[in-house]
């Protein structure tokens, strides 16, 4: 009988020895698996992290842009403006330059009646059709940069339009 309990105790022992080896293995095995699991949470944060800034980055420089193309468009209004204003001054000129065209016109034709030979006139009369072609030339000068500047303000504000519509 004693050698039934010896070898009882003896297979227990075996069992809890065994029992024990594999709870220890376990053990191990979930320790390093916490610590694989540590170390990818870990990597996805820092990864997170640098995510966020990356778009915290772009984000920055986006609005860096914008802003620069506020001011564009607004320095492009007043490029337009002054090229509106010069146009205005532009047609004053060619009108106040054909009314003195007509009139020296007017008074050559008067003196070739009595036959007087207007020379100087004539002069005047070459320097004004001069002055009315460089007026002419200028103008067209000044309402293609006014349409450039127009479609450059027209591109600019659906960029922004754009932009702000992606934002919201």
């Amino acid at each position: 009988m004693w050698s039934i309990v010896v070898l009882a105790e003896l297979a227990f022992s075996f069992i809890l020895a065994v029992y024990a080896w594999y709870w220890k293995r376990d053990k191990a095995d979930l320790l390093r698996k916490n610590m694989l699991l540590q170390n990818q949470s870990q990597k996805m944060e820092k990864e997170r992290d640098d995510t966020v800034a990356a778009l915290q980055e772009q984000k920055n420089e986006l609005e860096n842009q914008r802003e620069e193309m506020e001011k564009q468009r607004e320095e492009l209004e007043k490029q337009r403006h002054r090229l509106g204003e010069q146009l205005d001054e532009n047609e004053r000129e060619r009108e106040e330059n054909k009314q003195k065209l007509q009139s020296v016109e007017r008074e050559i034709t008067e003196r070739e009646k009595i036959f007087d030979k207007p020379e100087e006139l004539l002069r005047e009369k070459e320097n004004l059709l001069q002055a009315q072609w460089k007026l002419d030339e200028t103008k067209k000068m000044l309402e293609k940069q006014k349409l450039d500047r127009e479609k450059l303000l027209e591109a600019i504000e659906n960029l922004l339009r754009s932009n702000r519509q992606r934002d919201v």
